[in-house]
Formats: structure tokens, C-alpha cells, sequence
């Protein structure tokens, strides 16, 4: 009897989740039919990006708790496990218990991305373009200096082996021209911030918000379930499915992998583009392969950092390419560019490639690198006017990450410094220059 009944029980669940997503299926076909292709600016989002920045504040600092709680101090995380000639792994030796870094009250990190797998140098190498391309950056020619960060998309510190998303953030230096946040408009630099997916899964800012008031508790499933809400009609049924898209198994390194901008950008004051950093095989000056390494590697993926180790591994055998590539928008198809879940066609649209990023730098990781490159900030609004930022997604970067950095920058600087309060003026942190390469 009661197995009948757990049957019975079992039967109508899932008609229910059927039914909802069947549901949540004609909604967005009825979306989809009439959804802008253009930017739409929402007449509250002042209103609701501040709730943003409240909400990536309280990460930051529970974030910044639970590290407290687990005994890591400073900037460091948990070392990788070390290998003794016997194949079962043994425990740590007391001096590599954490990865270098200074010790003290622990660093506040960001919100998200919070786990760094090495800043490197490269260069950025711009090709000859046809016309519609020539602008900002890619405006002539030529060759930048460049820092590259490679991190984790997690607000938490988990194993590189952990499913989640990965993050690359490129910087380059000596860019001239007044760029787009005005504290920093006279910054000489321009960055672009990507990730291993071709899509965001939150489509709404009120959404957004939403999911965030969970993540600072550390809750990861509250908004996609509404609350933990009994009724399957009312769960997030799409963004559960794209978000589980996102969490990806690692890559075999972090210079392996294809990053997205998923979110759209100007390309001069017409074209509407995303772009793309694709591995690519590098050449010498003779047009000939370099060597270089991606298999056979050393370090295995069950240590808790064999991302940051096999970047060391690959850089060391030679350098790592890329190909930076651009997507354009094209009228009719549809390519939204308020709607970040939405994955442009490839069919439609082929990236182009515009420029190759060279990396050679296998000494990255050092205590003093690691802490510049905590130090760090990537915000797609240090830009150009050229490449300005478009779509609400990325209008919420703009309040979120400039305010992030900040109050991340006065709190270290206050229990690293001499514990006075300290107020960022204009033009604060200043960004770094060719001589920091």
C-alpha cells in the first residue's frame, strides 16, 4: 500500500514538472518573439543596481568570514597536495600547508572569481583590419604589453577539479584616449572580461538581485527553487538549466580553454559586437610551430590547485597563444543585446579573428606577482568609448564592479596599513602602466 502510494505520489511530481516545463517552454517562445534586439535602459535600475552593490558587499564579507573560519590567513588558499615517490598522496609538510602570500587578517576578495589560477604577462598583437573593425584598439596595427588574470567563477574557494566556470580578464596598457569611468578617465587602459561559457543565466537585473540575496547567505539553490517554494510552476526552471551549463568540468589548463564576453559591446558608434579568446597554435618568426606542451602533464587534477600548476607546466615548455576574435550582431537575427542568455549563432555569425595574445611567462607564480595580481581590478568599463559596454547586464558591472573594487581597496589598505581610515579620491587606485609589465 504504501509503495502504491509513493508511486502514485512519484507519477503525479513528475507530471507536474512536465507540465512546468512545458510551461516555462511557451514563455519564452511568446519572449523571444518580441524581445528587443536593441538596448532598453529599465526606468528603476538606479534603484535596483544599488540593491546589487548592497547585496555583492555582503558576499564579499561572508565570503571573507568563512575563510576566517577555516584558519586561512592573508591572502593565501590551501596549497596542492604533495606527491611522495609512493603513488598514495601524503599529507602536507607544515611549510606548504598554503600557497605563498603574506600571512596576517584575511584579504578582502572579490565577489566572485574570487579564486585566482595566476596573473601572467602577454603580449597583444592587433592584425590589419577592414574597415568596420578599425576602431578603438583595433584601430591600427600594432602590439600591447598586457596582464591576463585566469581564475575560477565560484564566490568560494572550492578544488580546481570542482565543477564552475572560469574566468580570463584581459588588461592592456598604454592605451591613450579618455576612457569611460570617470574616476578613472585618464587611466591608459583597456580591459576585456570573459568566461568558458557562451552565456549568462540570469536574464532580468530584478533577477540578479535576487539571486544574489541567497548567494551571500551561501545558499546556492534558494533562487532557483523560488524560495524553496513547493510548487515546481514557480521554480526557475530555464536558469537552473543554464546555470548547470556554466559549471563545466576543468579544462586540461587554463590556457586551453575558449573564453566568451557573453555580453555585447560598440565596436565604433554603429557595430554591435561580442568577442572571443580562442587557443591558438603559436609561431615563430619563420611561420613555424612552436613547441609547447598539452598532455603528459605532471601534476594531476585531484590537486586542490592543478590549474595555477599546469599553467606553470605549459608556460615552461613554451609560450601559450590565443586568437581574440569578434562576433558582429547582424540586423533581423536573433542576437539581443540586453538579453545576455541568449547565445548568438555562430551560423549566423562567425567570429573574426583581430588580434593573437602571446603569453611567455612561466615565472608567474610568486609571492609578489600573487599579491599585484589580488590587488588587481578588470571592469569592462575601464575602456575606450569605442568598446563601450552595452546591455543591462553590463550596466550593472558598472556600479558593481567600481564600488566592489573600492571597498575592497580601503578595507585591505586599512587592516594592512596602519589601521587608519582611509577615503579613495578620483583617480584612486590608479591603474597600472607599461612599466608595471
Amino acid at each position: 500500500m504504501i509503495r502504491k502510494l509513493l508511486r502514485r505520489a512519484f507519477s503525479l511530481l513528475l507530471i507536474a514538472v512536465l507540465v512546468a516545463f512545458a510551461w516555462n517552454g511557451w514563455k519564452e517562445v511568446r519572449y523571444r518573439a518580441s524581445m528587443p534586439l536593441g538596448e532598453v535602459v529599465g526606468p528603476a535600475e538606479d534603484a535596483v543596481m544599488s540593491q546589487a552593490v548592497a547585496m555583492a558587499l555582503d558576499m564579499i564579507n561572508h565570503t571573507r568570514d568563512g575563510l576566517v573560519e577555516k584558519g586561512v590567513k592573508g591572502d593565501r588558499t590551501l596549497a596542492g597536495t604533495r606527491y611522495p615517490s609512493e603513488k598514495k598522496p601524503g599529507p602536507f609538510p607544515a611549510d606548504q600547508e598554503y600557497t605563498d602570500g603574506h600571512d596576517g587578517p584575511v584579504v578582502y576578495r572579490r565577489d566572485v572569481h574570487i579564486k585566482t589560477h595566476g596573473c601572467v604577462k602577454a603580449t597583444f598583437t592587433v592584425q590589419e583590419l577592414e574597415g568596420r573593425f578599425r576602431w578603438g584598439v583595433f584601430a591600427e596595427p600594432g602590439s600591447y604589453k598586457a596582464w591576463v588574470r585566469y581564475s575560477n567563477g565560484d564566490y568560494q574557494l572550492h578544488p580546481d577539479k570542482a565543477r564552475d566556470a572560469r574566468g580570463m580578464a584581459i588588461k592592456l596598457l598604454g592605451v591613450e584616449g579618455e576612457k569611460l569611468l570617470e574616476w578613472q578617465k585618464d587611466a591608459t587602459t583597456q580591459d576585456f572580461v570573459m568566461m568558458n561559457s557562451k552565456n549568462y543565466f540570469i536574464r532580468f537585473l530584478e533577477d540578479y538581485v535576487e539571486l544574489t540575496k541567497y548567494l551571500a547567505k551561501a545558499d546556492n539553490f534558494g533562487y532557483f527553487l523560488n524560495g524553496y517554494s513547493p510548487n515546481p510552476f514557480t521554480w526557475r526552471w530555464r536558469e537552473l538549466r543554464l546555470v548547470a551549463g556554466t559549471k563545466k568540468k576543468p579544462p586540461e589548463s587554463p590556457l586551453l580553454t575558449q573564453y566568451y564576453s557573453a555580453s555585447a559591446y560598440k565596436l565604433g558608434p554603429e557595430l554591435n559586437i561580442k568577442f572571443s579568446a580562442r587557443p591558438a597554435q603559436c609561431l615563430g618568426p619563420d611561420g613555424t610551430a612552436l613547441p609547447g606542451k598539452t598532455r603528459g602533464w605532471e601534476t594531476p587534477k585531484k590537486d586542490y590547485n592543478f590549474l595555477r600548476l599546469r599553467m606553470g607546466e605549459q608556460l615552461a615548455a613554451g609560450p601559450a597563444c590565443f586568437d581574440f576574435m569578434v562576433q558582429p550582431q547582424v540586423p533581423g537575427k536573433p542576437m539581443p543585446v540586453e538579453d545576455a542568455t541568449i547565445v548568438w549563432s555562430e551560423r549566423d555569425s562567425p567570429f573574426v579573428p583581430v588580434a593573437q595574445i602571446r603569453i611567455d611567462d612561466p615565472d608567474f607564480d610568486t609571492e609578489a606577482r600573487n599579491e599585484f595580481c589580488e590587488d588587481l581590478s578588470f571592469n569592462p568599463w575601464h575602456s575606450l568609448p569605442e568598446h563601450r559596454p552595452i546591455g543591462v547586464f553590463n550596466r550593472v558591472r558598472k556600479a558593481l564592479y567600481e564600488e566592489v573594487a573600492k571597498y575592497r581597496r580601503v578595507a585591505n589598505q586599512e587592516q594592512y596599513g596602519d589601521g587608519q581610515p582611509i577615503t579613495l579620491q578620483p583617480g584612486q587606485p590608479a591603474e597600472p602602466t607599461p612599466e608595471s609589465w
